[in-house]
């Protein structure tokens, strides 16, 4: 695809960084051209004003409204509206009057969302961990696929102008290995490891108390209550569930990445340590079983790089070197996780998702590589976004068997059909049934309904290592360093 890009600087390196993210979701290859190329279809990235002597037929024209850009310049939220049926934060209403065919600044909207600036500038130096009821899309009813919805105008558009030059239209293809449709990360936030009965007592304690008191739900309390006692007469540990989730991937032939927590910072950061051996040496179960372990990095990591550095550091020193991570009740400030991930040699990330709903948080449903828009670069970290977890479905929707399925169902589908790639994470702690009784059952369906739909249900290192590999045909992304394998 041809792209002619006619902005000033800075805008063009953030231009780039749009389309060759957006292109490289569907795999679809990028060249930039300084004139308009003289054969083949081509996107115009430019005002209204731009002179077009030749090759308009052949051109999908892109508004490009230079004032768009202040939006980084402000934290205040924006008006959102519909263009062309799409939701835009960002418009100006020359562009509407222009010879566009897609009349609203494209660019600048989806580096809004795929930024995350909404939450960002409404946090400044804080953690971000934001919710859904308090975002942009909750508040003004943007779809949270948005992104997606832009990348789609572009392909449709495109599609059109080939129609009418008769060729072949422009095909969605993510080529994900072994023919699969769409990819599906598996993972597991290690919360809870029991140091011996007591701990496995007063966890049972806790979570009949939650069923009781703080879902009022008495037949889940009863349901958690037998599968404590059956795990205590026979001598298992039905919380820590590391073996037993490990033996049973490897019996469906797929593997999940594990996040294990080592920082101990603040009230909500995991009791264990990493220190003691018999935590290492429990921990060390999923690297010698070839699985992917990662750093779930504590709630305040990111308040100071160096908390950061210093955790990915420890979890090397005592059982590996992390290629991935996703942070601990979802609490990071933007920047510095990045900052801090790059420092780390930490290359991918699956914390941008919301804990109190599913789907994407950055309106994008494929892998990415956040931007910082401070040094105007993508950041060389891989962002797997995060679709589904359990805690949202049982804790914050309030959904549980057959209604959860629903909704992931749902989810598992849009994903498949855009051919795109997002996490989902279930805690070991509800594997064993004296949790959440029935929620383990809907972590293997969802990796059944991954396999049985054509889709590639992995680890988040695998994922790592295609977009890496693919990343280095976009000008963007040329310098991002080699996948870990």
């Amino acid at each position: 695809m041809q792209i002619l890009l006619a902005c000033a600087e800075p805008s063009v390196r953030r231009a780039r960084y749009v389309f060759d993210t957006l292109f490289m979701a569907v795999n679809v290859r990028v060249t930039y051209v300084s004139e308009v190329p003289e054969n083949g279809p081509w996107i115009l990235y430019a005002p209204e004003d731009f002179p077009i002597v030749e090759g308009r037929e052949r051109c999908v024209w892109v508004a490009h409204c230079e004032k768009a850009w202040s939006v980084f310049e402000t934290p205040l939220p924006p008006d959102v509206e519909q263009v062309d049926g799409l939701a835009c934060v960002v418009q100006h209403s020359a562009a509407r009057r222009g010879p566009f065919d897609v009349a609203f600044d494209l660019v600048v909207n989806a580096l809004y969302f795929l930024s995350c600036w909404s939450e960002r500038a409404a946090c400044g130096s804080a953690p971000m961990r934001g919710l859904y009821r308090d975002s942009l899309f909750a508040r003004a009813d943007v779809p949270q696929d948005v992104v997606d919805t832009y990348l789609m105008r572009l392909l449709s558009a495109l599609n059109a102008v080939c129609e009418k030059l008769g060729l072949e239209p422009w095909a969605m293809s993510g080529e994900w290995p072994s023919g699969s449709k769409y990819a599906l990360v598996l993972s597991h936030d290690v919360d809870f490891i029991p140091y011996g009965k007591w701990d496995i007592l007063l966890q049972g304690a806790k979570s009949l108390a939650r069923h009781l008191v703080s879902h009022r739900d008495p037949g889940d309390a009863l349901r958690a209550f037998r599968g404590l006692a059956r795990a205590l007469l026979s001598g298992r540990d039905p919380y820590g569930c590391i073996p037993e989730i490990i033996a049973r991937e490897k019996s469906l032939g797929v593997r999940a990445s594990f996040q294990v927590a080592v920082g101990h910072r603040h009230r909500a950061d995991v009791k264990y340590r990493i220190e003691d051996d018999s935590i290492r040496d429990y921990v060390a179960a999923v690297t010698d079983a070839g699985f992917d372990l990662c750093l779930h990095g504590s709630y305040r990591s990111t308040e100071n790089v160096d908390w950061y550095v210093e955790e990915a550091r420890l979890l090397e020193r005592r059982v590996c070197k992390p290629v991935g991570s996703r942070q601990h009740f979802l609490s990071f400030i933007y920047d510095n996780l990045f900052l801090a991930q790059e420092r780390a040699c930490v290359q991918y990330d699956m914390s941008i998702g919301y804990p109190d709903y599913i789907g994407p948080r950055a309106g994008f449903s494929y892998p990415f590589f956040p931007y910082c828009l401070d040094q105007d670069r993508p950041y060389d970290v891989v962002e797997i976004g995060l679709l589904l977890m359990d805690v949202t479905l049982r804790s914050y929707m309030k959904l549980k068997g057959d209604k959860a399925w629903e909704v992931m169902e749902t989810q598992l589908d849009a994903l498949r059909t855009k051919g795109g790639c997002a996490s989902i994470v279930w805690h070991p702690i509800v594997f064993g049934g004296a949790r959440d009784p029935g929620d383990a059952e809907l972590f293997w369906q969802a990796v059944a309904y991954a396999r049985d739909t054509d889709g590639l249900a992995t680890d988040g290192r695998a994922i790592n290592s295609i977009w890496r590999d693919r990343a280095r045909g976009y000008s963007s992304f040329i310098n991002v360093s080699e996948p870990e394998r």
